[in-house]
């Protein structure tokens, strides 16, 4: 298996520091705070790479066994049941019911798997800036090879369920929409029928109302007709006596008031006419009432029975599309946990099939009990602060960044049992020491005062 010592400070481009320069960086990183340093060990955390053929990246064991990743899986509801207590309804009213009342956005439970060593932050932007060894103490490797290979197992066990789930939840989304498509069907067709059945007794009473029509239209003409004869000669012989009267009108022999009272008698024997009419038409008019209504009647209940499928057409359709929907956002959240489970493996400059990375971490403790661990710095290069006061006001804080800020607090030591073995070195310190203050650092003091 390779292995690879990684970086504890590299330059704004990616290259590693000397040995003693990466050491004089992070040891100003720590005494920039001005508290006296008692003790700093710098230990190399064995982390271990494993290649994913299957997505061509590496899983990142902690070889220490400190660092676990966790992982919530939802379990599904039991849609194959629901699905199945279907096939014992009949009506699409007894669908429907049942469909809203089944919880098909509450799953069984939520499932914690607890994936031994894997560590779940992204750490390629440590190991891709390979160093020369520095002075470790190597941490105790307590997960072995097995173990890692059971742990990759599990990882690969959760993607096939989860993967299974999402085949099975379009499965289940393709029989719901088929046994709702029958369901609606149903429906349909019950609206069908509904309408065909008023339209053929509507039909019927049309029918009715054309022979009513047929046999009284002839026999209503004949008695209008002949009642209208028998008014004809008094309305002959008033408008010839009115005829008389306006001539007489004319040639001033008689009155306007005189020829006003022939026109009274007009009008009241036209009216008494229209009475008579009235009443011979009235049984004929009565009879095609009754069928009138009947039709009417038959339309409104027509009309309010169709609105009446066609509301819980409407129901079942948004219903069962809100269903659809449900299993879409729970296939959409299946997803999200493939992805988060199989973006652990990561892609990295390496092409081995196990790549052993030593991440080395400055522990530091101080008089006030603190511990600090410091790892993957970029130097931010030389000070370029005005009369060189960068170090001056706590200035010196800003020599180097994480390399990422999220992973500054991934690795962590707080065992006390570990040896002082900076001190150790300060010959190689003195000499990264030197090359800062050439950079425009002034820490020696810093060093004098809080370190040494």
């Amino acid at each position: 298996m390779k292995t690879v010592h990684i970086a504890l400070v590299v330059d704004a481009n990616g290259s590693p520091l000397t040995p003693e320069r990466q050491l004089a960086v992070a040891l100003t990183k720590a005494l920039s705070r001005k508290v006296k340093v008692t003790s700093a060990t710098l230990i190399g955390w064995p982390v271990q790479l494993v290649r994913m053929e299957e997505l061509g990246g590496y899983l990142s064991f902690d070889e220490t066994g400190q660092i676990d990743t966790k992982f919530d899986r939802v379990v599904l509801g039991d849609y194959e049941h629901y699905l199945n207590s279907f096939s014992k309804l009949t009506t699409p009213d007894e669908f429907l019911n049942v469909l809203r009342n089944v919880p098909w956005f509450e799953p069984r439970g939520v499932e914690t798997v607890r994936l031994k060593g894997l560590i779940s932050e992204d750490i390629t932007p440590f190991v891709k800036n390979p160093s020369v060894p520095l002075p470790t103490i190597l941490l105790e490797r307590k997960i072995t090879d097995d173990v890692i290979s059971l742990e990759i197992e599990e990882w690969r066990r959760i993607q096939k369920i989860i993967t299974g789930e999402l085949e099975k939840l379009e499965e289940y989304k393709r029989s719901f929409s088929a046994i709702s498509e029958v369901f609606i069907g149903k429906l349909a067709e019950e609206r069908r029928k509904t309408e065909s059945l008023y339209d053929q007794q509507i039909e019927r009473i049309n029918d009715e109302m054309e022979q009513l029509l047929k046999v009284k239209k002839p026999l209503a003409y004949e008695e209008v007709k002949k009642k209208s004869l028998e008014f004809s000669s008094k309305i002959a012989e008033i408008y010839g006596v009115m005829a008389k009267t306006r001539l007489d009108v004319e040639s001033g022999k008689v009155s306007e008031r005189q020829a006003a009272t022939l026109e009274s008698a007009k009008e009241k024997i036209l009216k008494d006419l229209d009475n008579e009419l009235n009443k011979l038409l009235e049984p004929y008019l009565s009879e095609i009432r009754v069928l009138k209504q009947k039709i009417d009647s038959l339309e409104k209940e027509k009309k309010e029975e169709l609105m009446k499928i066609d509301s819980k057409l409407e129901l079942l359709r948004k219903t069962g599309n809100d269903v659809i929907a449900s299993f879409e956002r729970v296939k959409e959240n299946k997803k999200r946990e493939l992805n988060q489970i199989t973006s652990l493996a990561r892609r990295t400059i390496y092409i081995e099939d196990r790549v052993e990375a030593i991440v080395p971490v400055l522990l530091v403790k101080d008089e006030l009990s603190t511990s600090l661990a410091i790892s993957g710095l970029i130097y931010s290069g030389k000070n370029k602060s005005f009369l060189n006061l960068g170090s001056i006001g706590g200035k010196l804080n800003s020599i180097s960044t994480p390399i990422n800020d999220s992973l500054s607090n991934l690795f962590k030591v707080t065992d006390p049992a570990l040896p002082d073995n900076i001190k150790l070195l300060r010959r190689e310190i003195e000499n990264g020491v030197l090359w800062l203050e050439e950079e425009g650092w002034k820490v020696r003091k810093l060093f004098e005062d809080y370190f040494w």
